[in-house]
């Protein structure tokens, strides 16, 4: 840097720390939908049900939901395929391992998805995983990492279905939607929502379907309070803004968290002998997951219809239950796992 001569260093300095700077070229701005969908477009994707798990916002219960939703599937006996994008935290994949060892110390059979966890950031790579894991399957869910990333736009562009949890928080709601701080006013959407529309608006133009996106509160406690409702009266406002369905996530409960370290959930409850009876309200809310993303109901040519299969996955689970009531967990392997479930008896059978 050349100094003037009668300029001292520290006014140069301030000089040029006040001149404007050139904006960078970040990710928000340099990755436009256009090349997007165009990366997609002439890549295989399989015949599958997309749902896409994808909020910027970290700590929201992306994977839980994720994990609870592709329990619930494979309970009424759809093929699932599940694929964790979040590269470093990895959480749909561990749980899901931990379900296989759960399920391996019990001596029990669970009804699985097939899994993967991504490692590169190629769309590329993306595409060839989802036909590698899910080209037979009746719905692939992946879990985004919370973060913006080439990935994370091309798995959002390939959404037929995009759920977007958040929690009671207006911190959350910040890349939804833009909000006076007085009078919680809205002001606009927000980066994550202009994002989203931009990539469902690219689809709409090249023919490939839309997004049905639906926003869940996450995590809510029991009982109405004044921040809760003003959460809910903004997420009101906001949805028709920013082209969002409304629909209602998991409550705040210690149980989901905990089995979550098995890889159980409730619906699971009923394979296992020691802990046969289930909370019906919690196996309520999880399936209540799917009504609010109103997926369609894949029926293959031959294949029974959607309550056929449904019935017949009861009937099936409740057959299980019968003849898994006779056996017992003798061998010594299942003792930590058993005594770790039986924590959860009262909570389960309430």
């Amino acid at each position: 840097m050349v100094i003037r001569s009668g300029t001292s260093i520290s006014a140069q300095r301030n000089r040029t720390a006040a001149a404007p700077q050139p904006r960078r070229n970040v990710l928000i701005e340099g990755e436009h939908p256009m090349v997007v969908l165009e990366d997609l477009a002439a890549r295989p994707r399989p015949d599958a049900h997309i749902i896409v798990l994808a909020n910027e916002k970290g700590g929201v219960g992306k994977s839980t939901v994720a994990f609870h939703t592709c329990m619930a599937l494979c309970d009424q006996g759809f093929k699932v395929a599940a694929v964790d994008l979040d590269f470093r935290q990895q959480s749909l994949a561990r749980v899901l391992a931990f379900r296989e060892a759960t399920a391996r110390r019990l001596g029990i059979e669970l009804p699985s998805p097939q899994y993967t966890a991504m490692h590169h950031t190629s769309g590329a790579l993306l595409c060839q995983e989802l036909a590698r894991v899910g080209w037979h399957a009746d719905y692939i869910v992946i879990d985004v990492a919370g973060h913006d990333s080439p990935l994370a736009r091309r798995a959002i562009a390939l959404a037929n279905t995009l759920v977007t949890p958040v929690n009671s928080s207006f911190v959350d709601l910040d890349l939804l939607g833009r909000f006076n701080p007085s009078t919680q006013e809205l002001l606009g959407p927000g980066f994550f929502a202009n994002m989203v529309n931009e990539l469902r608006e690219e689809r709409l133009r090249r023919d490939m379907g839309t997004i049905d996106w639906v926003v869940m509160q996450n995590r809510v406690r029991r009982g109405i309070s004044n921040n809760q409702a003003r959460v809910d009266g903004a997420l009101q406002c906001l949805a028709p803004r920013a082209g969002f369905r409304l629909g209602q996530g998991l409550t705040e409960r210690v149980a989901y968290r905990e089995l979550f370290l098995l890889g159980l959930t409730h619906l699971d409850l009923r394979h296992i002998p020691d802990l046969s009876h289930m909370r019906a309200q919690a196996r309520d809310e999880i399936f209540g997951l799917l009504e609010d993303m109103g997926l369609p109901r894949p029926d293959a040519p031959g294949a029974p219809g959607a309550r056929a299969l449904d019935e017949a996955a009861h009937l099936a689970a409740e057959a299980l239950a019968a003849a898994q009531a006779q056996s017992s967990l003798a061998h010594s392997s299942q003792g930590s796992t058993t005594r770790a479930l039986a924590a959860h008896r009262s909570e389960a059978s309430a």
